[in-house]
């Protein structure tokens, strides 16, 4: 059963943000409705530090103080649909995480559809992946996560970056991602008047505004067509009324019929990506077992020698 503050919280995204979605057609209208949601949701706790840089060519936001990062690397991709960024809402999951696992977080802002369509922003993702790497970010303990789309789009950097050779990270941790483009999860229709955040139409209009109908098939757009063998321990985290429900168990299936360790939590009643609901007794759970699951696959992969750390893409 559900806080009552998810049940709350549950009621007021049926009314405000999935009835929001349905008014607004174009990308400019949803953009605006998604900045509204991020100013009432997002915020960082005090006296947290962050600093913009860029790394590889893209602009990213390292969140947590400097000398965390000597302790580990969580690469963060945020969602919104390959469309949207909402940068206060995380900024804040940002922080909870680096608070809580100790590491310091960097937040990619990779290139957006529909100005920027595939590859843009899984091209942007890998280049950043490969540029901590040659950095010397697998000293240390390394992760990465994402969700929604950013989980699509942490999974697929992990596929490109086994299939280039690059040292993998410790695990990955992927809240609600999506994972196929081709949108045939049976949880699209059955969930789709139970998902409080978003209905089968919405999810039907974002792929289209982020890469042509022929790719949807590519594992770089959906990467449960792609071989699963030979990653890194996989979390996975989704609400039981999700429309993207199927994406994660059909993800998870994947990674243990190829062999990769995984775990899959469905959250009971939990909207989409709600770790980022600071108020929710159930983000703080949530958090703290993405902590432990981290715990739990210390530095894995780390390359034997030693790379040059000299300051490239600000990484320290």
């Amino acid at each position: 059963m559900p806080s009552l503050r998810a049940r709350l919280t549950n009621a007021c995204l049926r009314r405000i943000t999935k009835a929001g979605w349905r008014k607004r057609p174009d990308i400019e209208s949803m953009r605006r409705h998604a900045a509204r949601m991020d100013a009432r949701i997002g915020g960082a706790p005090p006296g947290v530090p962050t600093i913009s840089v860029e790394i590889a060519g893209v602009p990213a936001v390292w969140v947590g103080a400097e000398p965390l990062a000597q302790r580990g690397v969580l690469l963060y991709l945020h969602g919104g649909a390959w469309c949207m960024n909402l940068p206060s809402t995380y900024l804040g999951l940002a922080a909870r995480l680096s608070q809580h696992s100790g590491m310091r977080v960097l937040l990619v802002n990779y290139r957006l559809a529909p100005e920027h369509p595939f590859p843009a922003g899984a091209d942007d993702c890998l280049a950043v992946y490969r540029a901590l790497v040659e950095a010397g970010v697998r000293e240390r303990a390394f992760v990465i996560a994402g969700d929604s789309a950013g989980g699509n789009l942490t999974l697929a950097t992990l596929m490109s970056a086994r299939d280039l050779g690059l040292p993998l990270p410790d695990c990955a941790a992927l809240l609600s991602p999506a994972t196929d483009l081709t949108l045939s999860g049976a949880s699209l229709r059955s969930n789709a008047a139970a998902d409080p955040m978003f209905s089968l139409d919405l999810g039907e209009r974002f792929p289209n505004l982020y890469c042509a109908p022929e790719s949807r098939r590519d594992p770089r757009v959906s990467p449960l067509f792609g071989t699963w063998d030979g990653l890194p321990p996989l979390l996975f985290h989704v609400g039981s009324t999700e429309i993207l429900l199927d994406d994660s168990r059909r993800a998870h299936q994947s990674a243990l019929q190829a062999g990769t360790p995984s775990e899959l939590k469905i959250w009971i009643d939990l909207p989409h990506v709600f770790h980022a609901f600071r108020w929710l007794p159930e983000s703080a759970a949530a958090i703290a077992e993405i902590t432990q699951f981290i715990g739990r696959h210390p530095m894995r992969n780390a390359p034997a020698h030693s790379h040059s750390t000299s300051g490239r893409g600000g990484f320290t």
